[in-house]
C-alpha cells in the first residue's frame, strides 16, 4: 500500500512542479534509511538498489561517518574561510587517484565538470567538446546533449547527430558538442580528425552508468588516451560514479588509464554533497588565485560537513577492501540472474561492475547507447513494478543504474535474486 506517498506526490504537486526536486526521481517518498534497506512513508521496507544514484558506497548511516559529521558541528559550518580537514582530505584523494596530481573541491559533479571544462578550454585555447552518446556529465548546457536521444533522430550509430536533451539552452549549443559512440576509438579519432583544431576536451565516463552498465571493451579506454594525445587534446574521465567505487582509485587504477583531469562526487562522501576537480598539475595551476586566468569558486566548497564525511569514507576506502566485497556481490547478482533468464526463457541480461548494475531486456551484449536504447523498455517496466512489489526498490527507468552497497549482505543479494524472479516471470507470463 502507498496510500500516504500518493497523498504527498498531490499535495507536493500544489509546491513542486512534479511532486520531486529532480527529475530523475521517481515520487516515492521515503520516512527513513540505514544500512541497505529504505522504509517509505506508508511504512514499506525495501532492500535499495537505488543506493542514492550511487552515492551510498557504504550503506546509509553510517555511524563513523555520523559521528564525525556530528563532531564538526561544533566548530561552524561555512566561514568562508579554509580549515584543515580540506587539506586532509585532499592528500586522501591524492594518494588515492593516479592522475591527482593537484585537487580542489566543489558541490556536484555537475559544478565540477563545468570547472573542468573551463581549465581545458582555457589552456587549449579551444572551445568545443566532445562526449558519448548516451552519457550524462551535470545539468550545463554543453552537457545536456546527446544523452538519452531518439535514435531516429541521433543520425547514424558510428557518427552521431547532436540531439538538446533540455529545453532551455542556448540556441547555438549543438554547435559545440560532437557525440561519438562509446566503445569506439575509431570513431573518436574520426571525429578528432574532423572537429580537433576546435575541441578542448573529450569527456568519458569509464563505464557509462548513465545508460544503464556499459563497461569499456578490451583496450577502449587505452584507445581513447593515445587518440586524444595524437590530437592533442584534453581527456577528462568523468568518475563521478566510477571514483572509488571501481578500485581505490576508481576507474583510472582498475583499467590502468591516467587522463589529464577526473571529476569526482558521490561516493568521495558517502552520499554528502562533496565533488572534486583533479588532475595534472600544470592544468589545475591555471585556477591559481593569485596567478591563474580561470576563475574557481563556490561559498560551499569544501564544506565542513561534507569534508568530515569524507574523511570517514575514503579511510575506509582506501584499502580496496569495500571494493573487493561490492565486486563479490555484484558477480554473485550477475551469476543468479543470468541463470534465472536462462531458466524461464526470457531475453534478459544483468551487466554490473563494482556494485553497479542494470538489467536489459534483450539477448546481445549492451556495448554503447543504441544497444542499450534498443533493449525492450516495456519488459523492462513491467518487470520493475513487479520487483518493486516484492520489496526491492528499483526506478521505472530502463536506463537508469542500480546498486549495492557494502552494507548489503549475501541475504539481501538472494532476496533481490527472487524479487527478480518474480519480475521475469511477469515478463514471461506477458509475452
Amino acid at each position: 500500500m502507498r496510500k500516504r506517498s500518493l497523498r504527498l506526490l498531490e499535495e507536493y504537486g500544489d509546491v513542486v512542479p512534479g511532486g520531486v526536486h529532480s527529475n530523475f526521481r521517481s515520487p516515492v517518498y521515503y520516512e527513513r534509511a540505514k544500512g541497505s534497506r529504505v522504509w517509505d512513508v506508508d511504512g514499506n521496507e525495501y532492500i535499495d538498489c537505488v543506493v542514492s544514484n550511487g552515492a551510498c558506497i557504504l550503506g546509509h548511516g553510517d555511524p563513523d561517518i555520523s559521528e564525525a559529521v556530528g563532531e564538526v558541528l561544533e566548530y561552524g559550518l561555512s566561514v568562508g574561510l579554509e580549515g584543515e580537514l580540506g587539506l586532509k582530505v585532499a592528500r586522501l584523494v591524492k594518494e588515492m587517484v593516479p592522475s591527482a596530481e593537484r585537487v580542489r573541491f566543489a558541490n556536484t559533479g555537475t559544478e565540477a565538470m563545468m570547472k573542468a571544462v573551463m581549465i581545458a578550454r582555457e589552456h587549449t585555447g579551444r572551445g568545443k567538446i566532445v562526449k558519448a552518446e548516451g552519457a550524462y556529465h551535470g545539468w550545463y548546457d554543453d552537457f545536456l546533449v546527446s544523452v538519452h536521444p531518439d535514435p531516429k533522430l541521433a543520425g547514424p550509430p558510428n557518427s552521431p547527430l547532436p540531439v538538446r536533451a533540455s529545453g532551455g539552452l542556448r540556441r547555438d549549443v549543438e554547435d559545440w558538442v560532437v557525440p561519438v559512440p562509446f566503445n569506439d576509438p575509431e570513431a573518436l579519432d574520426r571525429a578528432l580528425s574532423l572537429h580537433g583544431d576546435d575541441v578542448a576536451a573529450v569527456i568519458v565516463e569509464p563505464v557509462v552508468f548513465n545508460s544503464g552498465c556499459i563497461p569499456p571493451k578490451d583496450g577502449y579506454l587505452e584507445a581513447v588516451r593515445e587518440v586524444t594525445h595524437k590530437h592533442d587534446v584534453v581527456l577528462i574521465f568523468d568518475e563521478v560514479i566510477t571514483g572509488f567505487r571501481l578500485a581505490p582509485g576508481g576507474a583510472q587504477e582498475l583499467y590502468g588509464v591516467v587522463p589529464d583531469l577526473t571529476v569526482l562526487a558521490k561516493a568521495i562522501a558517502n552520499g554528502y554533497p562533496l565533488a572534486a576537480v583533479v588532475g595534472r598539475r600544470d592544468l589545475m595551476e591555471v585556477t591559481h588565485p593569485a596567478h591563474g586566468r580561470v576563475l574557481y569558486a563556490g561559498t560551499y566548497n569544501a564544506h565542513h560537513v561534507a569534508l568530515a564525511a569524507a574523511s570517514v569514507c575514503l579511510e575506509k576506502l582506501r584499502d580496496g577492501g569495500v571494493q573487493r566485497r561490492l565486486r563479490e556481490l555484484t558477480e554473485r547478482l550477475v551469476e543468479g540472474f543470468g541463470r534465472l533468464a536462462d531458466k524461464l526463457g526470457v531475453k534478459a541480461r544483468l551487466q554490473g561492475i563494482g556494485g553497479q548494475f542494470q538489467v536489459y531486456f534483450t539477448d546481445e551484449e549492451v556495448v554503447d547507447y543504441r544497444s542499450a536504447a534498443f533493449s525492450d523498455e516495456w519488459a523492462y517496466r513491467r518487470f520493475q513494478g513487479r520487483v518493486l512489489r516484492e520489496g526491492v526498490l528499483m526506478k521505472p527507468s530502463y536506463l537508469f543504474h542500480h546498486g549495492v552497497t557494502y552494507s548489503h549482505t549475501e541475504e539481501d543479494i538472494d532476496r533481490i535474486l527472487e524479487a527478480m524472479e518474480k519480475g521475469l516471470e511477469a515478463v514471461r507470463d506477458e509475452d
